[in-house]
């Protein structure tokens, strides 16, 4: 059986609609790069690298507790265990009911035993905590 095929029929691929999405393109970036604003236009002051990097130190009638890699909590600079932990914080309340409380936690320490902690604080109502994870 012998098929004909017409030859005068052209295929051919429009390159009117591709070339009107490559200078859409075009004219969006070049829009984008000339209204674009440097960091010093706008006024910005960013911090020095080394300004994360700064020593806070706690003010006296913060409840300071640590917890180190062994596993070990230390209220101030007495080792407690759970309910030291827990009487530290009834006491601070106490004396204080917006104390804040600065965790420092040794970066190899079992996170498992700040959350009782965490649940105490927020039982009694003190919310300003602060972290600071000792990477020595």
């Amino acid at each position: 059986m012998r098929v004909r095929v017409n030859n005068k029929v052209s295929t051919e691929v429009q390159m009117g609609p591709l070339i009107d999405c490559v200078f859409l393109l075009l004219i969006f970036f070049i829009v984008i790069a000339v209204t674009k604003k440097s960091i010093k236009e706008l006024g910005i002051q960013l911090p020095a690298p080394g300004a994360a990097v700064s020593e806070i130190k706690p003010r006296d009638k913060d409840l300071v507790i640590r917890l180190t890699a062994e596993g070990r909590t230390y209220v101030g600079d007495r080792e407690v265990h759970q309910q030291g932990v827990l009487d530290a914080i009834r006491d601070a309340h106490a004396r204080d009911p917006n104390t804040r409380v600065r965790f420092e936690i040794d970066r190899r320490a079992q996170f498992q035993h700040l959350f009782p902690i965490m649940d105490q604080l927020k039982h009694y109502g003190l919310n300003d905590w602060s972290f600071r994870v000792q990477m020595e």
